[in-house]
């Protein structure tokens, strides 16, 4: 049986590879670790790998500048869906709500996914991703599932005040009890 540990890098390839380079650079903090045309094009990281995400040009540049003749992405269509990166406290989501906006990067939605809470918003190339904090122990405290009932959370245009879902204290008291009561196990589990 295969035994794989974690996806090691997801490789996109780009109308404008200098764009979408200091829009993943400039925007989102991903550090360039290597420039090689010949070898697929710009590898990116997040700090923990050598790279995260490679971004290649694509063969037709000038052809694939227009959505129209390119073929964007789109979620009804086979292929990617999103790319989702995890921030690791709800304040740190809070601050890249704000950073996007402070960056003139369009919020498409934000949702409550009950052991999460996410922003979606594309790259350069109409790729759409994601930023979303998850609760601690998510998979043992929802090991029958989410139920998924998503809810659409208000956005802010710049300039306006957060929306109240940022300044709130989340998760709810009653899931950071549970989210305590998992994590005394697996202390108390480690001492005995």
């Amino acid at each position: 049986m295969i035994k794989l540990e974690r996806i090691g890098h997801v490789y996109l390839s780009v109308a404008d590879q200098e764009v979408s380079k200091r829009f993943y650079r400039d925007v989102l903090g991903f550090a360039v670790a290597e420039e090689d045309p010949q070898h697929g094009g710009v590898f990116m990281t997040l700090g923990d790998n050598f790279h995260t995400l490679d971004i290649g040009q694509t063969p037709n540049p000038e052809e694939d500048r227009h959505p129209e003749e390119a073929g964007r992405p789109d979620r009804g269509r086979i292929g990617l869906g999103h790319l989702a990166f995890q921030v690791g406290s709800y304040a740190a989501l809070r601050d890249a709500y704000i950073h996007l906006q402070a960056h003139g990067v369009p919020l498409k939605v934000a949702l409550n996914h009950v052991n999460q809470r996410s922003l979606y918003f594309a790259d350069p190339d109409g790729n759409t991703l994601e930023i979303y904090f998850e609760v601690p122990y998510a998979l043992e405290l929802f090991a029958n599932g989410r139920g998924d009932t998503d809810e659409t959370l208000p956005l802010s245009k710049p300039g306006e005040p957060l929306p109240d879902w940022l300044l709130e204290d989340w998760p709810s008291p009653e899931l950071k009890a549970r989210i305590e009561r998992i994590a005394r196990r697996k202390r108390e589990s480690i001492v005995a």
